[in-house]
């Protein structure tokens, strides 16, 4: 198998093929959802991108349907959600696993109408842009899991102290993101050009598909304005303001992108205590190298206190552990924290009552100050909250504090 067909999600879609009679393949415009499909072998697949496929189906989904021969593949369903009562209809006569592969690049159609279609009878799989270990041919590593296999602080310095480095993590990775073409295949000029032409074909194709935007200029000042807070909390006031259009249709705008998966509101964690938390989501783009291109970072910068670093390097952070995340076996949640107090953790990983903070830090040197958020949880929430790991730029494994440990992002991102 090469390299850009490696994907973590691979077994999972086997099983759920072998168990489901629907499977659903969802993510973002070229994250690899049609090379992902095909690597179930013996379906038949049609792609609705074909003219005459979408023309046929548009007219009469149910005959679409009933004349595929399967075990089918459809391609880029949400072009024609009629078709999912007609794939429920045939399942529900038909009651074998497998049956019908979808994929899906808009959240609006193909998640809902599937989860009120289908209900019971599909797998959803998410896809996101590669992750740092897909694109260097180990998809089978799942660092969430090893980081939350730990029990404190101490093991985990144990743990990723006894791990192999792998390759560290450069500005040349965070500029081109996960994106299979720019990622694997083009230098420097072709994944700027390959960005230009996504955002174009993303405005000019998968916005309308979702909603009416008039005013096309003003969408892309919205979408570089988001680009410019990614990883920052969500401020629809200070956006609407910027861009020159009401709160409303920011809020709109917003429910674009993440229906196109282009960008999605994390959660802060929240619990009932004395101390006051911050309940705004922070927007975060799905990939830093899209970020980048919005923002016009063609280069890594070298000075780590230029404004676009930290937050295009927890963008980065974030699309690695939310895929993680997303394909471990046992349910794993994705938050981040902050108190009114400027109290935070970057992010939050919740597995049943246990909790295991990550702070990122885009330097090759920590402090004990650097734990300050990590330690600060684990006074609040001492029965659930295990230990937190600074994630950062240098080569050594550090304890920081009685709950803290730095870990080098070569061992934490390591096969």
């Amino acid at each position: 198998m090469d390299v850009d067909q490696s994907r973590s999600a691979s077994a999972l879609l086997q099983t759920s093929l072998a168990q489901f009679r629907v499977v659903a393949i969802v993510g973002a415009r070229q994250v690899g959802k049609s090379t992902l499909a095909l690597q179930a072998e013996g379906r038949h697949y049609v792609t609705l991108d074909d003219l005459s496929a979408l023309a046929a189906a548009r007219t009469d989904p149910r005959g679409f349907i009933a004349a595929l021969p399967r075990p089918a593949t459809i391609d880029e369903i949400q072009r024609v959600p009629e078709l999912l009562l007609a794939i429920k209809e045939v399942v529900d006569r038909a009651r074998r696993p497998g049956e019908f592969l979808v994929t899906g690049s808009a959240r609006l159609d193909t998640l809902r109408g599937i989860r009120e279609s289908l209900a019971g009878r599909v797998a959803l799989l998410p896809l996101r842009p590669m992750t740092f270990l897909e694109l260097r041919g180990a998809p089978e590593a799942s660092p969430v899991d090893r980081l939350l296999a730990c029990d404190s602080a101490r093991d985990a310095a144990a743990t990723f102290a006894a791990v192999k480095p792998g390759p560290m993590p450069t500005g040349k990775d965070f500029l081109a993101g996960g994106f299979p073409e720019p990622a694997l295949h083009l230098d420097d000029a072709g994944r700027r050009a390959w960005f230009r032409e996504y955002r174009k074909s993303y405005i000019e194709r998968d916005v309308p598909a979702v909603l009416r935007i008039e005013d096309t200029p003003a969408f892309l000042r919205f979408l570089t304005a988001c680009a410019a807070t990614t990883a920052q909390l969500l401020n629809l006031t200070d956006i609407a303001r910027d861009v020159g259009v009401s709160v409303d249709t920011a809020r709109r705008w917003v429910g674009v992108l993440e229906t196109t998966f282009v960008a999605e509101r994390r959660t802060p964690f929240f619990r009932n205590l004395r101390t006051r938390l911050v309940k705004s989501p922070k927007l975060m783009l799905c990939d830093s190298g899209l970020a980048a291109s919005l923002l016009g970072v063609d280069a890594w910068p070298a000075a780590s206190d230029l404004r676009p670093i930290g937050p295009l390097f927890e963008t980065w952070v974030h699309a690695q552990l939310t895929a993680h995340a997303e394909l471990c076996a046992a349910a794993t949640e994705l938050h981040f924290f902050r108190t009114h107090g400027q109290l935070e953790v970057d992010f939050l990983l919740a597995r049943g009552r246990r909790l295991v903070g990550v702070e990122v830090k885009h330097s090759a040197t920590v402090r004990p100050g650097d734990a300050k958020g990590i330690e600060g949880l684990a006074a609040l929430l001492p029965r659930e909250f295990r230990f937190g790991v600074v994630l950062y730029l240098g080569r050594t494994v550090i304890p920081l504090s009685a709950h803290a440990v730095a870990v080098p992002l070569d061992r934490f991102f390591a096969p």
